[in-house]
């Protein structure tokens, strides 16, 4: 029976650990401190590892994610939540550990109701990428998450890429998660300015059915997410009958024997002693020794008996 000491160093407090942003190391320091002793193997965290999608058309913002959640390769939920409310006018998607994301939403619906209250007015879409781009880089990555925030506000649709380092960027179409690079090329073929909501919608549906295909860590039921300007919003899920991937035909062929190209004698003879007198000529064609030497000896004394036979 493995018998562990629990009594462990108090971890050190460092710039990570802010106890009001609601993030905590102190568990990731014991896990590293007991993973020193043998026996002991960390609970890996449960994560995402999905395909989030974002689609900016001419009148809103269209989030769409898979909604299935994997703990080190083994599925464990086929319903997790990825698209959080931030406000009225803005969601996020995001992608990686669980626990960190649903923080991370939580904290950042929190800070913009504040801003609400004291702005009286609708809280703009920068303004929420903002704090999560802060918020993110304060922890230098040791918050493993990336989102995809979208809303709009007085300036139209807006949608942000936000990794997990806190570098973001302003593009009208994105994708992440594990699922991305099956997504991207989808995006890039399909999206053009001119958009309506329709067109958006199915080709947000065809970037992430993409990266189910493609993704092991990506399936379940597509969630989707639209936001309009006139500030209503739509939250459904889609579910398919099941992704069939195209194989080419197979190729049978009916067994047939095997064709005789062409075919040669090799006038060989059992050897009856071990030794032999070979004819002085055969040494300047192979050496002494081998099979094909003494097969040219049989062969070359056998002509010399037939050549003497007719002689006489």
């Amino acid at each position: 029976m493995l018998n562990i000491n629990l009594n462990l160093e108090a971890p050190s407090q460092s710039l990570f650990q802010r106890k009001s942003t609601g993030f905590n190391f102190d568990n990731r320091e014991r896990d590293n401190q007991l993973a020193e002793r043998k026996g002991f193997i960390p609970k890996p965290p449960t994560t995402t590892g999905s395909t989030v999608v974002g689609v900016k058309y001419r009148d809103g913002v269209i989030l769409a994610t898979d909604r299935q959640g994997t703990a080190d390769g083994m599925i464990t939920t086929n319903c997790m939540k990825k698209i959080y409310r931030l406000q009225e006018n803005i969601y996020a998607g995001g992608s990686g550990v669980c626990g960190d994301l649903h923080q991370v939403a939580r904290l950042t619906r929190a800070e913009m109701d504040l801003h609400q209250l004291k702005m009286g007015c609708k809280v703009p879409v920068v303004c929420a990428n903002h704090f999560v781009k802060h918020m993110l880089y304060r922890y230098q990555g040791n918050i493993k998450i990336t989102m995809l925030i979208g809303g709009v506000d007085n300036g139209g649709p807006s949608l942000y890429s936000t990794w997990f380092e806190g570098s973001t960027t302003k593009i009208p179409f994105a994708a992440q998660g594990s699922g991305n690079c099956a997504a991207l090329p989808v995006l890039e073929k399909g999206w053009n300015a001119s958009l309506d909501e329709k067109s958006a919608e199915s080709l947000a549906i065809d970037a992430v059915r993409s990266g189910i295909r493609n993704d092991l860590y990506s399936g379940s039921p597509i969630h989707i997410c639209i936001i309009r300007t006139d500030y209503s919003v739509s939250l459904y899920d889609k579910i398919f009958a099941g992704f069939t991937v195209p194989r080419p035909p197979v190729l049978r062929l009916k067994p047939q024997p095997p064709k005789v190209l062409f075919a040669a004698d090799h006038p060989l003879e059992p050897i009856a002693n071990s030794m032999h007198s070979l004819p002085p000529e055969s040494d300047q064609v192979v050496p002494k020794g081998t099979r094909t030497a003494l097969a040219l000896a049989r062969l070359k004394s056998k002509k010399i008996k037939e050549t003497a036979e007719i002689d006489g």
